[in-house]
């Protein structure tokens, strides 16, 4: 990836200025997270909109994205850095591994009190791989947990080609 943003800076300035600030703008957002327990969905789409801008350059025209994210729902807290790790989850196990790529989608409702947060992805769940340490899921699972017990949850299911990963957050607003 550096040797394709190095090549960027001379082949095309522009995007590569464009790239250099939204990843200044992640590593920003990643020094501040850790003051904050929860964030503004509306704050992690944005830095998520910055990353998949960035892995845009590297998937080209593999990676189709959708984001619905509807105006209650933008408002809703939640931990820092959710967000991200669904949609890094996608993109490394899902769409990476696939030669024509995929769709990521992007969900977010409050529904009865309860944000329903969605990232579905092209692909298919797997058995783990060997050496593999799924800290990604597991960390987001256990920061859930102490942020709303048992009230809280994130659930993969696999169908049709698709995997998707819901969390239900209570009383976001």
């Amino acid at each position: 990836r550096r040797v394709l943003f190095r090549s960027m800076v001379v082949e095309n300035p522009v995007l590569a200025q464009d790239m250099i600030t939204r990843f200044a703008s992640i590593l920003r957002y990643n020094l501040q997270r850790d003051l904050n327990h929860t964030v503004p969905l509306a704050s992690e789409v944005e830095v998520v909109s910055d990353y998949l801008a960035l892995e845009s350059i590297r998937f080209e025209d593999r990676l189709r994205v959708e984001l619905t994210i509807d105006a209650d729902a933008a408002h809703a807290a939640i931990p820092p850095m959710l967000l991200q790790t669904l949609v890094e989850n996608g993109l490394k196990h899902g769409i990476a591994h696939l030669p024509a790529g995929g769709d990521l989608r992007i969900r977010a409702r409050v529904e009865q009190g309860v944000l329903l947060l969605e990232v579905e992805n092209t692909g298919q769940l797997t058995e783990p791989k060997p050496g593999g340490t799924h800290m990604g899921l597991a960390n987001a699972r256990e920061r859930l947990r102490i942020l709303y017990g048992s009230r809280a949850a994130l659930e993969l299911t696999n169908g049709d080609g698709r995997v998707v990963a819901r969390v239900r957050i209570p009383n976001p607003l």
